[in-house]
C-alpha cells in the first residue's frame, strides 16, 4: 500500500513550524510576548505536521532503507510538535507563574544567585518555595497532559522515542551516579562550608547553588562573556561558520562557570550548524539532541582544564590548575543535578519522599518542600541531556588520545570534529554499565 506522506514537504512544513513554535516561546519571559503568544496559532496552516492522522501515517509506513533515516526523524518531530500544539495555553500561563507580578518566582530564583550573602541567598530560596504554588499547580497538569497524550498515541512514556532505552535504563544509570559520587560530593561542599566558614549554622540548598558558580575562578576571564569571545578560543574547533540563531542563550556572567555554560552552548551551536544544507531538517535537527549536547559538554570540559587556563587566559600553572578545580566542582555538582532532575521528571507523579531526599543528596540540604512539583521544570530533551553526559567521558577521552591533551586548540581536531558533526543529528549510541563508576572516577582524580 502507498503512503500519501510525502516527506520532503513535510518535512519543510515541520521546519516552518519549528520557527515559529520556539520563536514564540522564547519571548515568553515579556508580558508582551506572552499577549501576543495568546493569539497566535503557529500552527494555523500548518496543522498536519502536529496532528495525529500524521503521526500514525509516519508509524504505519513501510520505508526503503535510505527513507528509513527521515520517517523516523519526522516521527519525533511530528510528535513533539503534537505535544507542543496541546501544551501550548499551558506553557504561556507557566510563564505567567514565573514572571507575574513584582516579586515573582523568577526573581526569587535569580536573588539565590545574584545574592551578596549566602544568609539572603537562603532567604530568596525560601521566598521561591513560598511563591511557588502557581508554578507547581500549572507544570503538575502540563506533565499530565503530557503523559495522557503519549498514552493515546499508544507510546509507554513521554520520552519513549528519545531513545531505544527504557526510561527504567536512564533511571538507573541516573541512580548509580548519584551512589557513586555522594561521598566526593559531600567532602566538596564539607571543605568548602569549613573555607566558608560556616560553622554550624543550618545548611541551605542555596550553598552549593552559589558554590557551583565558582566564583572563586575569577582570573584572566574578559569582560564580556559573549560570541567574540568562544569564537575566538574555540576557532581550531570550528571550520565553518556558526549560525548565531542556533546558539542557546548565553548566561548571565555570575562567575567563572557561567563560562562553562557558555562554552556548553557554542558547542551545541557548532554541532547544530554543521550539518550541510541539502540535509533535510528533520536529520539535521532533532527534538532530542544528544550529540549537540555532547559536543557542548566536551567544550565546557575544555575550559574547565589547566591547559586551556593557561594558554587562553595566560595564568600562571598554579592559578589554572586551582581554577580547574574550582570549575571541576561545578561540573561535578551539574552532572549529580542532572542526574536529580531525569529522576524528579522520569516518572508521571514524584512523591514528596524523593523530591526530599534527592534535594538533600544534590545540594547537602534539604529544598523547600513547597517546591515540590515546581522544581525542577520538564524539559524535552532532558533524556537526551543525560545520555549525553553519560558519553562525554569516553568522547573528550577518545579526543584527548587522537589530539593530545591541548585537543581544544588542534585544527585537526576541528576537522574531526566537523565529520562527525555534518551526521545527522540523533545519536542513539550504547551506553556501557559501567560508565557512572568511570564518570565518578574521573572526578575523583580531578579532584583528588
Amino acid at each position: 500500500m502507498n503512503d500519501p506522506v510525502d516527506l520532503l514537504a513535510l518535512d519543510r512544513d515541520v521546519r516552518r513550524a519549528h520557527e515559529r513554535v520556539f520563536g514564540m516561546r522564547a519571548t515568553l519571559d515579556t508580558a508582551e510576548g506572552r499577549l501576543r503568544a495568546r493569539s497566535f496559532d503557529p500552527f494555523e496552516d500548518l496543522r498536519r505536521v502536529a496532528g495525529r492522522t500524521t503521526f500514525f501515517a509516519l508509524r504505519e509506513r513501510a520505508p526503503s532503507a535510505h527513507d528509513a533515516p527521515l520517517r523516523d526523524a519526522l516521527v519525533r518531530w511530528t510528535y513533539e510538535l503534537l505535544q507542543a500544539r496541546i501544551d501550548q495555553d499551558l506553557a504561556i500561563d507557566d510563564a505567567d507563574a514565573v514572571h507575574e507580578g513584582l516579586e515573582t518566582y523568577f526573581k526569587a530564583w535569580r536573588a539565590i544567585l545574584t545574592s551578596d550573602t549566602l544568609t539572603r541567598a537562603a532567604l530568596a530560596l525560601e521566598r521561591a518555595g513560598e511563591l511557588s504554588t502557581r508554578v507547581s499547580g500549572v507544570r503538575n497538569e502540563r506533565r499530565a497532559r503530557r503523559w495522557e497524550i503519549a498514552r493515546r498515541l499508544g507510546l509507554t512514556h513521554p520520552s519513549a522515542l528519545a531513545t531505544a532505552r527504557l526510561p527504567s535504563d536512564l533511571s538507573g544509570f541516573a541512580r548509580s551516579l548519584l551512589d557513586r559520587t555522594d561521598l566526593l560530593a559531600a567532602d566538596v561542599l564539607k571543605q568548602a562550608r569549613r573555607r566558608a566558614d560556616i560553622g554550624s549554622s543550618a545548611p541551605s540548598a542555596a550553598f552549593a547553588m552559589r558554590l557551583a558558580l565558582a566564583r572563586d575562578a575569577g582570573m584572566g576571564w574578559p569582560a564580556h562573556l559573549g560570541a567574540r569571545w568562544l569564537s575566538e578560543a574555540f576557532r581550531a574547533l570550528h571550520t565553518h561558520p556558526i549560525d548565531l540563531r542556533t546558539v542557546p542563550k548565553l548566561p548571565l556572567p555570575l562567575g567563572a562557570a557561567s563560562f562553562l555554560r557558555a562554552a556548553c552552548a557554542w558547542g551545541f551551536a557548532v554541532r547544530t550548524s554543521a550539518p550541510p544544507r541539502s540535509l533535510p531538517f528533520a536529520l539535521s535537527r532533532d527534538p532530542y539532541p544528544a550529540s549537540a549536547h555532547r559536543f557542548g559538554f566536551a567544550f565546557a570540559s575544555a575550559v574547565a582544564d589547566p591547559v586551556f587556563q593557561r594558554k587562553v587566559l595566560g595564568l600562571p600553572a598554579r592559578v589554572a590548575a586551582s581554577q580547574a578545580r574550582s570549575l571541576t566542582i561545578s561540573m561535578l555538582l551539574f552532572a549529580r543535578t542532572l542526574a536529580a532532575r531525569w529522576l524528579l521528571s522520569v516518572s508521571e507523579r514524584t512523591d514528596c519522599a524523593t523530591f526530599d531526599e534527592l534535594g538533600e543528596r544534590v545540594f547537602g540540604a534539604p529544598l523547600p518542600p513547597s517546591l515540590h512539583g515546581a522544581w525542577p521544570k520538564d524539559r524535552i530533551d532532558e533524556p537526551s541531556r543525560l545520555f549525553a553526559l553519560l558519553g562525554t567521558l569516553s568522547f573528550v577521552r577518545d579526543l584527548r588520545n587522537r589530539f593530545d591533551e591541548d585537543w581544544f586548540f588542534n585544527p585537526r581536531a576541528g576537522t574531526h570534529l566537523m565529520s562527525l558533526a555534518c551526521a545527522p543529528a540523533w545519536d542513539d549510541e550504547p551506553i556501557a554499565e559501567n560508565v557512572p563508576a568511570r564518570l565518578a572516577q574521573g572526578f575523583e582524580e580531578a579532584l583528588g
